[in-house]
């Protein structure tokens, strides 16, 4: 009977050890998964708080019925991307962010609903600041006897842009920078360059351009060197500043 009863403990034991086993599996693989979600998550909602900022300056110099078409269509893509992301119930501070952008925009296009209806002649207004479009990121290899060709690994980013029209923005010399934020939010500076103002307030960049703007559409391009113990695959964001003021912003998938 006693050994009956040892062997139906030990049976016992092990079972309850292999269900301990397979519910700590399921318990950190579980958290891994939520710990790449939530990283994942607060970068779209970077990029799309990112695309909603240029989306609303942008419209500040189209006319208010151009305003109402092309806000509506562009901000609700932007929306239902994020929401798209966000099927996780649990995840409640990400769906409230979504929350959040949906009543921004919704905000705005009623501001531009009731500016169209009171408004008996439109006319367009243009912002005073330079605008980036048309950013386009390319990954950049540099072959050399000890870069081989197989090396799946970029070196550098090739960033171009457009600097918009706009009669109103004094020409001459522009200072640019070329900030690229990688997946895990960090900023890509090779010698964590930086620029302060008056204030105190930090601008930290990954590359500089002097630029020579005549008020006419003038495509930029610059080269950010890559810092290797930062450069993982995945999602980059790219921000183009003229002086602490954001013009542009895009993404850049290092695959």
């Amino acid at each position: 009977m006693a050994i009956k009863k040892n062997k139906i403990t030990k049976i016992s034991i092990i079972i309850l050890m292999l269900l301990l086993l397979f519910f700590t599996v399921n318990y950190f693989k579980v958290k891994m998964e939520y710990a790449a979600f939530k990283k994942h998550s607060e970068l779209e909602i970077k990029v799309l708080e990112s695309q909603l900022g240029e989306i609303l300056h942008k419209y500040d110099s189209l006319s208010a019925v151009e305003k109402n078409q092309q806000l509506l269509s562009l901000a609700v893509d932007s929306v239902n991307q994020l929401n798209s992301n966000l099927t996780n119930d649990s995840v409640v501070f990400y769906a409230r962010k979504a929350q959040a952008l949906n009543a921004k925009i919704a905000s705005k296009n009623q501001a531009i609903l009731n500016e169209s209806n009171n408004s008996k002649s439109i006319t367009p207004a243009v912002v005073n600041r330079l605008v980036a479009i048309n950013i386009n990121s390319k990954g950049v290899k540099i072959y050399s006897n000890v870069y081989k060709s197989n090396n799946s690994q970029i070196q550098q980013l090739r960033v171009c842009y457009t600097l918009q029209k706009n009669e109103i923005v004094k020409s001459g010399d522009k200072t640019l920078y070329i900030q690229v934020v990688n997946p895990k939010n960090q900023i890509i500076s090779k010698d964590n360059s930086f620029v302060e103002n008056e204030s105190g307030i930090k601008l930290q960049y990954s590359a500089v351009s002097v630029v020579n703007y005549n008020k006419n559409d003038t495509d930029v391009c610059a080269y950010v060197d890559l810092v290797q113990n930062k450069s993982p695959k995945g999602k980059y964001i790219i921000n183009i500043y003229s002086e602490f003021t954001k013009i542009g912003s895009s993404t850049f998938d290092y695959k």
